[in-house]
C-alpha cells in the first residue's frame, strides 16, 4: 500500500491517497467480475463445441453397402437357387441392420416384405 501512496505523490497525485483506503471492496469486486467472465466463457465454449460434435452422426451403412451387387445378379435364366440364395443373404443383412439399430421396425418390416415378393416370384 506505501509503494502506491509513493506512486501517486511521485506523479503529483496526492488527492487520490484517501480513496486507497476503500480500495478493498474495489478489487474484490473486480475478482468476483473477472470469475463471473471466465465462466460464462467457458460455458459458452463448452456449448459452442459440444453442438458441432453432436453434427457428426454415427454413418448407417446402407443396404447396397452391406450386400454386393455383383452377387446378386443372374447369369442364367434357369438358375433360381442362386437368386434365392442371394435374397436369403439380403434377409439377413436387413436382420443384422434391424436388430444392431441402424433402421426401425417398419423399415424392417417393409424390406422383408419386398424381398419376400422378391423370392416368391423367383421360387415359382
Amino acid at each position: 500500500m506505501e509503494f502506491v501512496k509513493q506512486a501517486l505523490e511521485k506523479f503529483e497525485l496526492e488527492s487520490l491517497i484517501p480513496y486507497l483506503e476503500n480500495t478493498g471492496y474495489l478489487i474484490f469486486f473486480l475478482v468476483i467480475l473477472t470469475l463471473l467472465i471466465y465462466f460464462f466463457f467457458s460455458l459458452l465454449l463448452r456449448l459452442i463445441f459440444k453442438k458441432s460434435d453432436n453434427k457428426q452422426e454415427r454413418k448407417q451403412p446402407s443396404l447396397n453397402e452391406i450386400i454386393d451387387s455383383d452377387n446378386l445378379k443372374v447369369d442364367n435364366d434357369n438358375d433360381f437357387v442362386d437368386v434365392l440364395v442371394a435374397i436369403e443373404e439380403e434377409m439377413a443383412a436387413v436382420r443384422e441392420l434391424y436388430v444392431g439399430g441402424y433402421i426401425s421396425k417398419g423399415v424392417y418390416i417393409t424390406e422383408t416384405d419386398r424381398l419376400y415378393e422378391k423370392a416368391k416370384i423367383f421360387g415359382l
